[in-house]
């Protein structure tokens, strides 16, 4: 681990050169959690990313299926579509119509799984709210660039990756309902007429 921080050091310094990829798993070395200030010393806003960086490490250490009650994940859900709908402007009628009425169902593992290889509006949306997320980085040189990379290897997961990334954002993107569904091990994906829920156990 220590070389590995001392790679990123000396990538932000400007000393020495290496892919992004090679800091993409950077937050699974042994002991990175103790080490948070030295990937974050070099990025604005870096005592609210020690933060979040340091509690989204130590609950996935533990994240399973918590008490959460089935109307809070239901509202963690509706939220979560609305956050991004909220930021976003010229939806096409297909996905404006699909984010405005849904129902909402709670699905086995199996259904779940069915749609998650269809063109869906859960898609559509993540590809719009991406766009907007990388147009709106406050800076866009090559250590944020990396440390974006390394943020999603945290569980492979774009949308966590940006709920910690907010303050690097221009734009106020407040992503907590997700953060509350990743705690409680719950998935979501949206189609054209519903949302589905999928509470992993």
């Amino acid at each position: 681990m220590d070389n590995l921080i001392k790679d990123w050091i000396c990538f932000c310094q400007g000393t020495q050169e290496f892919d992004k990829s090679h800091f993409t798993y950077i937050f699974h070395e042994e002991g990175i959690i103790n080490n948070i200030n030295q990937m974050t010393q070099f990025l604005p806003e870096q005592e609210s990313l020690t933060q979040v960086i340091e509690n989204v490490l130590s609950i996935k250490e533990v994240k399973r299926s918590t008490s959460i009650s089935d109307e809070a994940i239901v509202s963690h859900a509706k939220n979560f579509i609305l956050e991004q709908v909220s930021l976003l402007e010229n939806l096409d009628d297909e996905l404006r119509s699909a984010t405005n009425d849904f129902e909402i169902k709670f699905v086995t593992p199996t259904e779940f799984e069915s749609h998650i290889d269809d063109d869906i509006p859960h898609y559509w949306l993540f590809d719009e709210f991406g766009d907007l997320i990388r147009d709106s980085k406050r800076n866009d040189n090559e250590v944020t660039f990396a440390f974006f990379e390394a943020l999603f290897g945290i569980d492979n997961d774009y949308y966590l990756s940006w709920y910690i990334a907010a303050p690097l954002l221009e734009i106020n993107v407040n992503l907590s309902s997700y953060y509350e569904l990743w705690k409680s091990n719950c998935q979501v994906l949206l189609l054209k007429n519903k949302l589905l829920i999928l509470k992993n156990i």
